[in-house]
């Protein structure tokens, strides 16, 4: 045996130009609905009466007489900017002794930051996939099904929200568990045939579904969660599941606007770090007020469970 061995020349070390760490590749939740910046943590907003708006009241005024008189009704509704926080404590022990290419703080304030991200993410799926809208259904075919008719079940969500609020929806948002059917179904994949020129796949992109379905965006959620307790077996799930949501939303906050829903934000997202000197730790912590908001029920169609 050949000494001195290779084991005895060389003592294993980290490798200081990449480490494995998991995070999701991208959050679409202020996407999906719009920041509002508030200036206080809890507050009211207006919201008109819709019939009113759409009510045939305008008639003939004879001369010397008065128009006819309209009124509108007007109510308000609440939101909550809730804070959401997370904190991660490091020990001096193991920043002192943390070996290149580790950095405590900065993966400290990106892991706690991230936990934030997570939270807005699950939100605003929540809402954007959950009970607070006027309409919804499931196809009757489900979309993994070849023979199932998305183009026609996305006309009637179009139709069903440009009826209800005057306006057409202009954005969809579907999950990653319904997407992969989507860019593989035969109905839209010949729909495309041809367009990129003869002899050229039919490659169904975003902006290529957007406009089969006749809409101005498609976003696409990808985010997955751990649903499994610290300790007990992993498990993961999507964030976004297999749904489709086609809503208006307005491009920015504005005034006497139907759009199905905002994310009200107090403040901005903070990270500080503070001492606990008896434990002989840092703590980093990351917090953000906010609170998702379903703001125009009526403003978006649901179509769940289509896959």
């Amino acid at each position: 045996m050949p000494s001195p061995t290779q084991q005895q020349v060389h003592v294993d070390q980290p490798l200081t130009n990449i480490s494995i760490a998991y995070r999701n590749a991208a959050y679409i939740a202020e996407q999906v609905f719009p920041n509002v910046s508030v200036q206080k943590q809890t507050d009211k907003y207006f919201t008109f009466n819709k019939a009113d708006w759409y009510r045939d009241e305008a008639g003939p005024r004879a001369p010397g007489t008065r128009a006819p008189r309209v009124e509108y009704g007007i109510s308000t509704s609440n939101y909550l900017c809730f804070p959401w926080a997370a904190g991660k404590p490091l020990p001096d022990e193991t920043v002192d002794n943390s070996d290149n290419p580790l950095r405590p703080e900065m993966e400290a304030t990106e892991f706690v930051t991230e936990k934030l991200f997570l939270k807005k993410e699950i939100l605003v799926s929540d809402d954007a996939f959950g009970t607070g809208w006027s309409s919804s259904a499931t196809p009757a075919t489900l979309w993994s099904n070849d023979t199932s008719d998305p183009i026609g079940d996305v006309n009637l969500a179009v139709d069903t929200v440009a009826q209800a609020i005057g306006r057409e929806p202009n954005k969809g948002v579907v999950g990653r568990g319904l997407w992969r059917h989507v860019v593989k179904h035969p109905d839209l994949i010949d729909r495309i045939k041809g367009a990129a020129g003869p002899g050229s796949p039919a490659i169904l992109t975003k902006q290529a579904i957007a406009a089969l379905f006749e809409l101005e965006t498609i976003l696409v959620g990808t985010a997955v969660k751990e649903t499994g307790a610290e300790g007990a077996t992993s498990s993961r799930s999507n964030v976004w599941g297999n749904h489709l949501l086609v809503a208006y939303v307005t491009s920015s906050p504005a005034l006497m606007t139907a759009t199905a829903g905002y994310v009200f934000t107090w403040k901005t997202r903070v990270v500080e770090r503070f001492r606990e000197d008896q434990e002989k730790q840092w703590i980093i912590t990351c917090e953000e007020n906010f609170d998702s908001k379903v703001t125009a029920s009526d403003a978006a169609y649901l179509i769940k469970s289509a896959a």
